[in-house]
């Protein structure tokens, strides 16, 4: 994706980026192929592993409560 390869180190390694990006997902089917997605190009950087992670979680949670808009 040419819009990724433009985003910064610093942008990838913030939870909010990839929040919004996870945000798409409707399910936990997608959204588990997008974190995989993720960490399959992103493995060697553990600053933006953790970002992907903690989007995962709160997205996780959010899906919980039914909330499946971007906000």
């Amino acid at each position: 994706m040419l819009t990724e390869e433009k985003t910064t180190i610093e942008e990838l390694g913030d939870k909010g980026h990839w929040l919004r990006k996870f945000r798409k997902a409707k399910n936990l089917n997608t959204l588990q192929l997008m974190v995989s997605n993720a960490i399959d190009r992103h493995h060697a950087t553990p600053a933006i592993v953790a970002a992907i992670y903690l989007a995962e979680c709160q997205r996780e949670r959010e899906m919980e409560q039914g909330r499946y808009l971007d906000r």
